[in-house]
C-alpha cells in the first residue's frame, strides 16, 4: 500500500462528518495526556455539533447549555500523571475525570466512545443509536488533536447488531472499572457498557473473507 493509499484527515473534521445528522447521548474518552481546557473548548464541541461563539466567555457558557442538554454526561479516564496544564486554562465544566493510577505502568489507551442517535426519526418514528468506537493513538491535547500525525480507526456499532467488538469492549470497560478509583462514578460507562451488552458477539473471524476488527 502506497501513502496515498492511507486516509489521511484532520482528525476534529473526521468525527465532525461522523456526528453529522446526530446528537450525542453519553461519551467516554480514554488517553495517556489530558489538558482539561483544551479538552472541554476544543474536542468536546467536535461532538456537540453547535455553532459556538469566538468569544471565551460566551463559548463556555454555550457549552455549558450543550452539556446539560446530554442525557448521559461525558467523562474522561487518563493516567494519573498524564495532566498536562496549557494555556488552554482549567477545566470549567461538568466533565466527569477520572485519574487511573496503577501499581505498575501507565494507563495508556487512548479511545473514544461516543454513543449516539439520529436527529431525524426513521419510517418508525424511532430514532436509531449507534456507538462510535474510536482507537487512535492522540492523546486528549492540542499535539494530540491538532500538530502530530497521528493514527485512528472508527467503527460504529449499530443497536442490537452482531459484532466482533463486543467482548472485548466488555471486558474492556471491566478492567477500566477495576483500576478506577474507589467510589468513582461510572454511570456514563455503565450507559455505554449497556449499549454493547445488547449486541451479539460474532463467531466468525472473517465476514465474506474479510477479517473483522477486533478490540483487544
Amino acid at each position: 500500500m502506497s501513502d496515498l493509499d492511507i486516509p489521511h484527515q484532520v482528525l476534529s473534521e473526521h468525527f465532525q462528518e461522523r456526528m453529522s445528522g446526530r446528537r450525542l447521548i453519553a461519551a467516554v474518552f480514554t488517553a495517556f495526556q489530558l489538558d482539561p481546557g483544551f479538552f472541554e473548548r476544543e474536542i468536546l464541541p467536535v461532538f456537540l455539533d453547535v455553532n459556538l461563539s469566538h468569544a471565551p466567555a460566551i463559548k463556555l457558557v454555550q457549552l455549558e447549555d450543550c452539556l446539560r442538554g446530554i442525557p448521559e454526561s461525558v467523562a474522561v479516564y487518563y493516567d494519573a500523571n498524564g495532566l498536562v496544564l496549557t494555556d488552554d486554562g482549567a477545566a470549567k465544566l461538568d466533565v466527569r475525570r477520572v485519574p487511573v493510577r496503577l501499581r505498575t505502568g501507565i494507563f495508556h489507551p487512548k479511545n473514544v466512545f461516543a454513543l449516539v442517535e439520529d436527529t431525524e426519526p426513521d419510517a418508525t418514528g424511532r430514532h436509531p443509536r449507534r456507538l462510535l468506537v474510536a482507537a487512535t493513538s492522540a492523546n486528549l491535547t492540542r499535539a494530540g488533536w491538532w500538530q502530530n500525525v497521528e493514527c485512528c480507526h472508527v467503527e460504529e456499532l449499530e443497536e442490537r447488531s452482531v459484532t466482533n467488538l463486543r467482548d472485548g469492549l466488555l471486558a474492556f470497560f471491566r478492567t477500566m472499572r477495576a483500576v478506577s478509583p474507589e467510589g468513582t462514578d461510572h454511570s456514563t460507562l455503565d450507559v455505554i457498557a449497556d449499549f454493547v451488552r445488547k449486541t451479539e458477539q460474532r463467531a466468525q473471524r472473517k465476514v465474506d473473507g474479510e477479517i473483522q476488527a477486533h478490540f483487544f
